[in-house]
């Protein structure tokens, strides 16, 4: 099948990966024989020994880290069916509430990318961030004529420290990867997927381009808002968007009305759709803080740094296995499977394969997302690969990132929202009618 250019991850140095090794060893020990001290203390003064601070430091130590970390450690953070709801809660301060720069980091960074008179271009700079992400911090400011805009600023020093965890944690899952429970499950690819968007995000100047690509291509859903870059004044280190108003009054799903949270559940898996079956630039980090709430009812679409680009055939076979999932029609979703397979062979059991579809199918299609457990499928899919001697192509792996971070969003939105249904007039309009080509030039040269 057609595979998509994936890009290579960093090597490193024996002896740099080791050094590192020994750091990310302290960092966790120390982190722990904090929590432990603090858990003997209250037992010593006759406290009830508790258990309840441990989430806390968890976060704590994933943000020591430093990115790499915090990325996995926010994808986690959405998988509230996974990890105990407290850690979940504690991890989803990752997302955009790390320890923000140093006021002389930001000046410095600004100088560097805008030169020492950035203050003409950029007035009314507020030093105290909208938002502090493990990569970079986002500050409000105006333009010289007035616009409010938001400034995303890349943290200094990085690039090295990153190279190098990102090459530690592939190693890690890969090895993961060959246990004998987890053999046929994508563990590698998903290191591979989350790594190499770590490392572009630290390219700014290829998430201005994506979100120039990502706002053209929701533009025609209601409820959607994906702020413009300044392109002249963005580059590798900056990011200068469009101000959307609403975005710093973030809500949460509670304080929503249930007529607006169906709209937005239903806009945003149209978004999501959208992405997989018609556009083919997919937005795979749709964690709850680049998905944002607004008091006006609005979702903002924010972070364009991990965006990847799904070649055709892997939009035609997706298209293929979702429709057939609505209609309940097993036989034809391992057909698309087996399209995109990396190998079938004469080794390969396509007749139980196809029969282990058709049972999960029959279980799982038609239902709504309460009742739709995208882990448990994925599990039960990977292990019938595995039994069968089916080996999935990676190419799947990012649109299942996709849905995996906004999936836990859309069921605290919506649990009887029937995604399947809403799937299908997309499917079919992508099936009727692929992008042209000036469509296909343009996500030529997304990133």
């Amino acid at each position: 099948m057609e595979r998509a250019e994936r890009p290579d991850l960093p090597s490193v140095t024996t002896t740099a990966a080791l050094l590192r090794l020994g750091r990310i060893l302290s960092t966790v020990s120390a982190g722990t024989a904090r929590h432990l001290v603090r858990h003997s203390w209250r037992r010593l003064r006759g406290r009830p020994a508790t258990a309840a601070d441990w989430p806390e430091e968890l976060a704590r130590i994933v943000e020591r880290l430093g990115p790499a970390f915090i990325k996995f450690a926010q994808i986690a953070s959405t998988r509230e069916d996974v990890l105990p709801p407290r850690a979940c809660t504690a991890l989803k301060r990752l997302h955009d509430d790390v320890q923000p720069m140093r006021p002389q980091d930001v000046r410095q960074a600004l100088a560097e990318h805008l030169g020492p008179g950035w203050a003409q271009s950029l007035t009314d700079f507020h030093p105290e961030p909208l938002g502090s992400g493990s990569i970079a911090c986002v500050y409000p400011a105006r333009l010289s004529d007035g616009t409010p805009v938001a400034v995303k600023l890349r943290r200094p020093g990085l690039i090295d420290t990153v190279r190098r965890d990102v090459a530690i944690l592939s190693t890690v899952f890969a090895l993961a990867g060959r246990l004998p429970g987890l053999r046929g499950a994508p563990l590698a690819d998903m290191a591979h997927a989350v790594g190499a968007s770590v490392l572009r995000q630290l390219d700014l100047d290829t998430e201005a381009r994506n979100l120039a690509l990502l706002r053209d291509d929701l533009s025609t859903l209601e409820f959607i808002a994906v702020p413009a870059p300044v392109s002249a004044l963005c580059g590798e280190a900056c990011v200068v968007m469009d101000f959307v108003p609403g975005v710093r009054d973030h809500v949460e799903v509670a304080e929503l009305s249930a007529e607006r949270r169906r709209a937005l559940a239903d806009q945003t898996l149209r978004a999501v759709f959208e992405m997989l079956f018609c556009t083919g630039l997919v937005h795979c980090d749709l964690h709850p803080g680049n998905l944002r709430l607004t008091r006006s009812g609005s979702v903002v679409v924010l972070d364009a740094g991990f965006v990847y680009r799904v070649p055709e055939v892997v939009r035609e076979n997706l298209a293929l296995f979702f429709l057939n999932l609505g209609f309940r029609n097993g036989p034809r979703c391992a057909e698309a499977v087996l399209a995109s397979a990396e190998q079938v062979d004469g080794r390969s059991d396509t007749a139980a394969f196809t029969a282990d579809m058709t049972r999960l199918v029959d279980r799982y299609g038609g239902t709504t997302a309460r009742d739709f457990d995208l882990i448990a499928f994925s599990t039960e899919l990977f292990a019938s690969q595995r039994r069968n001697g089916i080996y999935a192509s990676s190419e799947f792996v990012f649109p299942l990132l996709a849905l995996l971070m906004v999936e836990q969003t859309v069921r605290r939105l919506d649990p009887d929202v029937d995604f399947q249904a809403i799937a299908r007039p997309i499917v079919f309009r992508a099936a009727s009618g692929r992008p042209a080509g000036e469509r296909r030039r343009r996500l030529e040269t997304a990133g």
